[in-house]
């Protein structure tokens, strides 16, 4: 799978066929995976949310199995 990956980075185009789906790899530049307006806004809302302590906090494997079983 690596060689593919160099393959795709070299410029090839690579197909990867699972079942009967056809998948092609494609490299995403680092300009091209920036943050969306949308997404910016969502994370400096959960950010906020933070601040205000306005979320549940986990700290160990216990309290997520409590906090899962309690939903």
């Amino acid at each position: 799978m690596a060689s593919s990956f160099d393959r795709a980075d070299a410029g090839e185009r690579v197909l990867i066929r699972r079942r009967r789906q056809l998948y092609t790899i494609v490299p995403v530049k680092d300009e091209e995976s920036a943050l969306t307006p949308a997404l910016a806004k969502k994370i400096a809302k959960a950010r906020k949310e933070m601040r205000e302590g306005k979320c549940v906090t986990l700290r160990t494997h216990e309290d997520i199995d409590k906090f899962l079983d309690s939903l």
